[in-house]
């Protein structure tokens, strides 16, 4: 029997103009896993993500989701099995893009109600107990400008939740927060990752990756230069690349 594979990426390839951002990603995310992904600014991992969940059109390349095609040798599917096959990720943005004129609570029963037809009732409760996951029950009836940076993104975390995704994809969910606000976040994503939610988390909390993180992908000139488990990548990477970017963040 073959091993369910969550995520499949084969050969992605991106440009914007002449500027290469993907040049044949491969990977693949099996259930349970958080892979994160680290590397350089501007070496194509927030692209990627954005590709991976139909936000952005890659030109080559296969990207499959539990078994559904998105992508199969640079042709699209159709529209209505894209969504399908989206349906079942979840993506977390670093600006958090909560809606400013709803409360907590509705930012989070908005799509389930309207999109997946989820009855408001079911919906306002699944809210309410995903809200006390992230620590944020007293938070459901404000509105997010009364919200600290790292309380948004908890919401958001939690709204993405709503959703009911099998994939969670994370565009370095931290990086506009300070220290405290930062460990805020790390602490909701690390106890997802305890219980197994499958994700994909592009950081530059090389603790959160080296401690949280089932495989690290790390990606340069925009390729995956090198990948393995984080006791391979940390402690004894083999790319000259890698090398020299962990030693000089650890």
């Amino acid at each position: 029997m073959s091993e369910r594979v969550m995520l499949r990426v084969r050969g992605l390839k991106k440009s914007f103009g002449d500027l290469k951002v993907l040049d044949g990603i491969d990977f693949d995310v099996l259930p349970g896993e958080t892979v994160a992904v680290i590397g350089p600014s501007g070496s194509g991992k927030s692209t990627m993500l954005r590709c991976l969940i139909d936000l952005e059109k890659a030109q080559g390349g296969s990207i499959t989701i539990d078994g559904s095609p998105l992508m199969t040798d640079g042709r699209y599917v159709s529209e209505a099995q894209a969504r399908t096959a989206c349906a079942k990720m979840s993506m977390v943005f670093q600006s958090f893009n909560l809606f400013p004129h709803m409360k907590v609570i509705d930012n989070l029963t908005a799509a389930p109600v309207h999109v997946r037809k989820m009855p408001r009732e079911k919906a306002a409760a699944k809210a309410a107990e995903l809200l006390e996951k992230v620590n944020l029950s007293d938070k459901a009836d404000v509105y997010p400008s009364s919200l600290s940076g790292g309380q948004k993104q908890r919401v958001a975390i939690a709204r993405a939740l709503m959703m009911e995704p099998e994939l969670l994809l994370f565009d370095e969910p931290t990086s506009s927060l300070d220290p405290q606000l930062t460990a805020e976040v790390l602490g909701v994503m690390r106890q997802l990752s305890e219980d197994r939610m499958t994700m994909v988390v592009v950081t530059h909390e090389m603790g959160f990756a080296r401690e949280a993180a089932d495989k690290v992908l790390f990606m340069a000139q925009s390729h995956i230069i090198e990948a393995g488990t984080t006791e391979e990548i940390f402690g004894n990477p083999k790319n000259p690349l890698v090398r020299d970017f962990i030693q000089s963040i650890l």
